[in-house]
């Protein structure tokens, strides 16, 4: 689940309860997470206000570390911070801070607003940007040409976005937790206050808002600079990072727009000024996203087609690398269903997606067509990679086998049919191609065993023995990742060859053959351990 659905639920939750929204009074470390950037001053004005900018290049070096600043999105962190309040006899107690600690906040923020009013300089609004741990923010984003594709400047902005879309949960829950106290103040005043603090307070709100949206322009940028390649970096981590950024923007303008867009409250040049900067940045990271999926779409393809055979190892029949970027990439696909569905249809409607199948979603067109792409690159490829008939469609098997488990279990989660029976029979069809390449050859002798092939001085059983025994040793190896796959492969060829042993021995009327048809199902039974 991406980190905004996650937050979605809790901010709901958070309207009913009294819990105070995160980022209000909470303190910096000092830094604002602004060392690493450099700083050219100017000036630009908003809202009739006077703001300090500064540009900042983001910019990477040998000696970053990029594994210092990355942090993985997790749901937990961004669920309000409840405090866990335990059934005892201190219950009372507790309850009566978590009070206190609201009317500590609520005065903090206010006068914030308060110092807002002055208008002379930005102190309130860096405090609060601060306090939300994005002071970084106050801060142009400009990313260097020759860095722009680097991982290191992609995962510098990844950290980046995580606090982001925290702050932006700080500023919404403010608004929902204190925007109605003091609108329904001013109502009680009449309106007669020259500078009601519910106004004010979303000129802040505007103002902190109005800061933050530039870093989206910025990762925007930046996200189509990364070359595509599995090993390095999938497009399915700038999408998931596109897309919870899209999610988190679109529930704060949400919320801003249901409480202070429909209040009297916030001046009209606000309203206008908001709306138009929300709707143009959403706008903006539907187009990313889109094409993002897009380089999902193709990027497998493309990965293969330049360095397809690096990435298999020589001789395996093990899962190739890009057919496991390409689940990896299914599940962020469909672990965004909403969005995502809703994006394609856009593209639908604009005649840049044409789905084969109306009868599935959008999502599920996509990631079928991925599929059946990348099954048709893998069986042309696998031509030039295996020598060996037998193991290239060992590896057929396998591949087909996995993306099968993958996707049945990810449409399962979802209590959703699985659509792709193509994918089914033509795993049907490699092991039908396996049998017929390794093991009918085996059998031949024992079915004409007077052919021109058997007429040695050996004896059909004898020739049998030997090709039975080649093969077995070359194949004991080979490897079968799968238990389910690898039980259904050992009973095919039981069932292919020792029939047919049996059969040739009761014929020829030979009760004391050198190995029994126990023994050789005993030795098949152990075949692609690895």
């Amino acid at each position: 689940m991406a980190v905004a659905s996650v937050w979605r639920k809790a901010w709901m939750r958070s309207r009913v309860s009294s819990t105070t929204p995160l980022g209000v009074g909470g303190g910096d470390d000092g830094d604002g997470r602004g060392n690493s950037v450099q700083h050219t001053c100017g000036d630009s004005t908003t809202s009739g206000t006077t703001y300090t900018t500064t540009t900042v290049t983001v910019t990477t070096s040998s000696s970053d570390s990029a594994g210092e600043q990355t942090r993985e999105f997790h749901s937990s962190m961004v669920l309000p911070k409840t405090p866990v309040v335990e059934e005892n006899t201190e219950e009372l107690d507790v309850a009566e801070e978590i009070d206190e600690d609201r009317v500590r906040k609520l005065d903090h923020l206010k006068s914030l607003v308060v110092e807002f009013r002055s208008g002379s300089n930005l102190s309130a609004l860096e405090k609060w940007l601060l306090e939300l741990d994005v002071g970084w923010v106050l801060h142009e984003f400009k990313i260097d040409e020759p860095a722009a594709g680097s991982i290191c400047t992609w995962r510098r902005l990844h950290y980046f976005a995580e606090s982001w879309i925290l702050a932006l949960q700080g500023i919404s829950g403010s608004i929902s937790t204190w925007f109605d106290v003091w609108r329904s103040s001013q109502d009680r005043d009449g309106g007669t206050s020259k500078k009601p603090l519910a106004s004010e307070f979303a000129l802040l709100v505007e103002a902190a808002v109005l800061k933050m949206l530039p870093f989206v322009d910025a990762i925007i940028v930046a996200a189509p600079r990364i070359n595509y390649r599995p090993e390095a970096i999938a497009a399915a981590e700038k999408l998931q990072v596109l897309i919870d950024v899209s999610d988190a923007l679109s529930m704060a303008s949400e919320q801003i727009q249901s409480s202070l867009f429909c209040s009297s409250a916030c001046v009209e040049s606000t309203d206008v000024m908001m709306r138009d900067h929300l709707s143009t940045e959403l706008g903006k990271l539907d187009e990313a996203i889109w094409d993002t999926m897009v380089d999902i779409k193709i990027g497998n393809m493309a990965w293969m087609e330049g360095y397809g055979d690096s990435g298999h190892p020589c001789g395996s029949s093990d899962i190739h690398n890009v057919t496991r970027s390409l689940i990896s990439d299914t599940k962020v696909l469909w672990a965004n269903y909403g969005p995502l569905n809703r994006i394609l249809h856009g593209a639908f409607l604009r005649g840049e997606f044409m789905p084969e199948n109306e009868n599935v979603s959008h999502l599920t067109n996509l990631i079928m067509e991925m599929v059946r792409s990348l099954e048709d690159k893998i069986a042309r490829k696998s031509q030039c990679w295996f020598p060996d008939q037998s193991l290239r469609f060992l590896f057929l098997i396998n591949n087909s086998y996995f993306m099968l488990q993958q996707l049945h279990t990810i449409w399962s989660t979802w209590r959703l049919g699985f659509p792709m029976p193509a994918l089914t029979r033509r795993i049907d069809n490699y092991i039908n191609d396996y049998l017929q390449v390794s093991w009918v050859p085996v059998l031949k002798c024992l079915h004409e065993p007077a052919t021109p092939c058997c007429l040695t001085r050996r004896s059909p059983l004898t020739e049998f023995e030997s090709r039975f025994h080649k093969t077995y040793a070359a194949q004991k190896l080979w490897k079968v990742p799968d238990p389910d796959m690898r039980k259904r492969m050992r009973k095919a060829i039981i069932e292919k060859v020792i029939p047919v042993f049996a059969q040739f021995l009761e014929d020829n009327s030979i009760s004391t053959p050198g190995v029994t048809p126990k023994k050789l199902e005993e030795m098949l039974g152990e075949l692609f351990e690895g």
